[in-house]
C-alpha cells in the first residue's frame, strides 16, 4: 500500500513538472526586459496581457469559440479595466479574471502552434512567477 501511495505523489510531482516545462517551453520566445522590482500589481497585469497579446499562432478558446492572441488580449484587457477595483493583486486578476469565463465559468484555454493545449491559467501563472523571479 505504502509504495502505492508514494508512487502517487511521484505521479504527480512528475505531472507538474511536465505541465511546468510544455508551459515554458511554449512561451519562452516572448519575454519582458524589465524588472520585477519595479513592476507595481498592475504592470504585472499589463505585462501579462501584453504577454497574451504577443503570442504569436496561438488560439484562445473561450467558451467553444477561437480567438486570435489580439482578441484574447483586448478580452483581457477589457475584464481588467472593469474589475480592477475589485482584483489587488497580478495572481488575483490570474485566477479571477484570465483563467475562465465569468458567465459560464469554462477554463480559457490556449492552443499552441504544434496542437499542444494548456489552460490560460498555466500558462499565465507559470509567465507571472517568471516576472516576480527577475532580479
Amino acid at each position: 500500500m505504502r509504495k502505492y501511495v508514494m508512487l502517487g505523489v511521484l505521479l504527480v510531482a512528475g505531472l507538474g513538472a511536465v505541465q511546468k516545462s510544455m508551459v515554458q517551453h511554449h512561451t519562452s520566445h516572448v519575454s519582458s526586459s524589465v524588472s520585477s522590482a519595479s513592476l507595481s500589481e498592475a504592470d504585472k497585469v499589463e505585462r501579462l496581457i501584453e504577454f497574451v497579446r504577443d503570442m504569436k499562432g496561438a488560439t484562445f478558446i473561450r467558451n467553444g469559440f477561437e480567438h486570435t492572441a489580439q482578441e484574447a488580449a483586448d478580452h483581457l484587457q477589457s475584464k481588467w479595466r472593469k474589475h480592477r477595483k475589485k482584483v489587488k493583486s497580478a495572481k488575483g486578476f490570474v485566477e479571477e479574471l484570465a483563467s475562465r469565463s465569468g458567465l459560464t465559468g469554462i477554463a480559457y484555454r490556449i492552443r499552441f502552434q504544434d496542437g499542444t493545449t494548456l489552460t490560460t491559467n498555466q500558462v499565465l501563472t507559470q509567465e507571472l512567477e517568471r516576472l516576480e523571479e527577475q532580479p
